[in-house]
């Protein structure tokens, strides 16, 4: 482990310490203690964002994000060919 200096603000301090007390846990050990679980969250964000199919676009994100208030059918995409060839 290598040591670092970190600031934090006195609310934040004054809950590990009441935690600290409840649990004999010191307050350098709960502080590691959360940063590595939110290091593993971030590792395992950042390693599932690399998994994308070989196929996939950015532009598959927005599937779904427009939402038309309407009761007519709007999967443009089954009848794409009528969309281009109407002129």
């Amino acid at each position: 482990m290598k040591r670092y200096q970190v600031y934090l603000n006195p609310y934040s301090v004054s809950i590990l310490d009441d935690l600290g007390t409840q649990t004999d846990i010191s307050r350098s050990k709960l502080i590691q203690g959360v940063i590595d679980r939110f290091a593993d969250q971030v590792a395992k964000v950042f390693s599932e964002k690399d998994a994308q199919p070989s196929n996939y676009h950015h532009f598959d994100k927005l599937v779904g994000a427009i939402h038309l208030k309407t009761k007519k059918t709007t999967n443009f995409a089954q009848n794409i060919d009528e969309i281009y060839l109407q002129d």
